[in-house]
């Protein structure tokens, strides 16, 4: 699910297509030369499946055709409550590292 996250908040921030996310997932701790690029591709289709991502042809002058990808109302609304329960967990978990460095400062 992280992976999905990832690119629906790339997505957030801009259209965008396969490879150029796949660079931009860096920022999120992904390499993208340690992952194969067909998982990223796949997660991009199951969250077009899912409705969350919108797909179309970018035709350019020069090169290929590129498949650009995009977020739907629904991805963004997803998106929001993907981000409120990782905020969520970020409290539980900082409240669960304050009792534990309270505990061993008391028992090391």
């Amino acid at each position: 699910m992280y992976l999905k996250t990832c690119l629906l908040v790339l997505l957030q921030k801009e259209r965008s297509y396969g490879y150029s996310l796949a660079n931009d997932l860096r920022q999120f701790g992904i390499d993208p030369d340690m992952i194969d690029i067909s998982i990223i591709y796949r997660a991009l289709r199951d969250l077009e499946i899912e409705g969350l991502v919108t797909t179309s042809w970018e035709e350019r002058s020069l090169g290929p055709q590129r498949r650009m990808y995009g977020l739907t109302l629904q991805g963004r609304e997803v998106l929001l409550s993907l981000m409120q329960e990782l905020q969520e967990r970020r409290r539980e978990i900082e409240a669960l590292e304050r009792v534990y460095e309270e505990a061993t400062k008391r028992d090391p």
